[in-house]
């Protein structure tokens, strides 16, 4: 219960909304204008995830239920588990280039994605109607796109233990003078799949496997850069538009108030509650993982982090504007690099002929463990992931006794960790996942008291937590 003076006044939003609103129960004090006190309940959707997980009968089953817990999030979740998997069966550095290349090209369609979606959501709470219709037009091309070229908007069912699947890849489409081919799914052979994995007995050695058909290779992989290509060139339409939108808001002084100062946080409560992501970066806290830890290829990109110091919604609406510009400079050198590798190292015969994509490199802004789980091994392996600080120890814990596989990606919104083990020549009977919006939540509930209740939807649509990624 709130401490209430004369004038305060409780009411209760959720967790039950109108129109897409996750199930989130909002308790507010307030007394006029002024929010005093804020309580945020979840738990009103809880799925059991990980349970469910546990008890699949295969690895790529687990992936498929990783996938599924935060959509907006699939590709950087199923990632974090792969490269935790990989860890596990000491394979990260036996992953081809090529490989994290098309992996590393996927995050950042994801992460770019998610960013143009919530700049549409932050020009809402401030009432641009019109910017916001135009931002949200552009995210759902996004997602076109990638249902089109990989069946799934949301970029599942791609990547997979020791590599990546591009099976769903619609070979058949051919926009690159601009037309359109598209074959029954018939037309597509399996034998189109890139596919590489674990051995499937585990319990010898881990192996990797490559699963080529050589006689098609030139081809199909050639198609594969070609949908690559198609994707680049049709997003880069709309970044040219989405520039635009971002000149004419930033023209518009309403906007621009309405960010400035609202949900101003400060750094010693954003390091006390461990902010991630965005939420840090705006108070100048940069942990970005592909800069700090790099994985996959990031490490050979040169890459700045955009952050700021005032901690308000502008500067988290900032950040997005300029992540949003260097996802899209990643992808295209993702997509020259992975054709020169295909080109020297895998596919002699290509003709390397996409040298005409913008090659600039500007991002504008600075074993096996059969053994049932028992009770202290259990409560070690919850206690630790409860806990940010502990994932880089138990990573090294990990390599010391060949217990755990530890893995991580930098999602749109911050670090998704994963932490598996337990195999049992099937799947993991120990894991776990954490997502940025377990610390970010708590830091959006404390930061909103004493705030005006008319910036709460600047507030919420500025910090963009998922309440499905809390509720796994």
């Amino acid at each position: 219960m709130f401490k209430k003076f004369l004038g305060d006044y409780e009411f209760i939003w959720g967790p039950v909304k109108k129109g897409v609103c996750e199930s989130s129960y909002y308790h507010f004090l307030t007394s006029s204008e002024e929010l005093h006190e804020l309580d945020i309940t979840l738990g009103y959707k809880t799925r059991n995830a990980i349970k469910i997980a546990k008890e699949k009968n295969n690895l790529y089953e687990q992936i498929l239920v990783i996938e599924r817990i935060a959509g907006m999030h699939a590709f950087s979740a199923s990632l974090s588990y792969c490269l935790a998997v990989e860890d596990y069966f000491d394979l990260t550095d036996k992953i081809p280039e090529y490989i994290k290349l098309i992996r590393m090209f996927f995050a950042e369609l994801e992460r770019l994605r998610n960013h143009v979606e919530n700049l549409s959501e932050i020009s809402g709470s401030t009432y641009l109607e019109v910017p916001s219709s135009l931002y949200a037009y552009y995210a759902e091309k996004i997602k076109q796109i990638s249902s089109e070229v990989n069946f799934s908007r949301y970029l599942m069912g791609i990547n997979t233990v020791g590599g990546i699947r591009l099976n769903n890849l619609n070979y058949h489409i051919d926009r690159i003078d601009g037309a359109i081919n598209t074959h029954t799914n018939a037309d597509i052979n399996t034998n189109h799949d890139i596919n590489i994995n674990i051995a499937a007995d585990l319990d010898t050695n881990a192996n990797i496997n490559s699963n080529f058909n050589t006689a098609n290779t030139n081809k199909h992989n050639e198609d594969i850069l070609k949908g690559f290509e198609y994707i680049i060139k049709e997003i880069s339409l709309y970044i040219d538009n989405i520039e635009k939108i971002i000149k004419q808001n930033s023209e518009t002084k309403s906007h621009i108030d309405r960010l400035k100062t609202t949900g101003k946080i400060n750094l010693k409560i954003a390091e006390k509650f461990h902010a991630e992501g965005i939420v840090a970066k705006s108070v100048g806290i940069n942990k970005d993982l592909r800069l700090k830890y790099p994985y996959l290829s990031y490490k050979d990109i040169k890459l700045e982090s955009a952050s700021y110091n005032d901690g308000d919604a502008l500067s988290r609406y900032l950040i997005r504007i300029a992540e949003t510009r260097q996802s899209f400079n990643i992808i295209k050198i993702c997509f020259k690099k992975l054709a020169k590798n295909f080109h020297d190292n895998i596919f002699n015969s290509i003709e390397n002929s996409y040298s005409s994509l913008n090659s600039s490199s500007d991002l504008n802004l600075k074993e096996q463990n059969k053994n049932e789980i028992d009770d202290n091994d259990k409560q070690f392996f919850n206690e630790n992931f409860k806990n940010k600080n502990n994932f880089y120890e138990l990573n090294a814990a990990a390599h010391r006794n060949n217990k755990y596989g530890f893995g991580f990606s930098e999602s749109s919104e911050g670090p998704i960790f994963c932490i598996v083990g337990g195999f049992n020549g099937k799947v993991f009977k120990k894991l776990n996942i954490k997502y940025p919006f377990d610390n970010n939540y708590k830091i959006f509930s404390y930061f909103t008291k004493n705030t005006m209740m008319m910036d709460f939807n600047i507030n919420e649509t500025s910090y963009n937590f998922s309440v499905a990624a809390c509720d796994k």
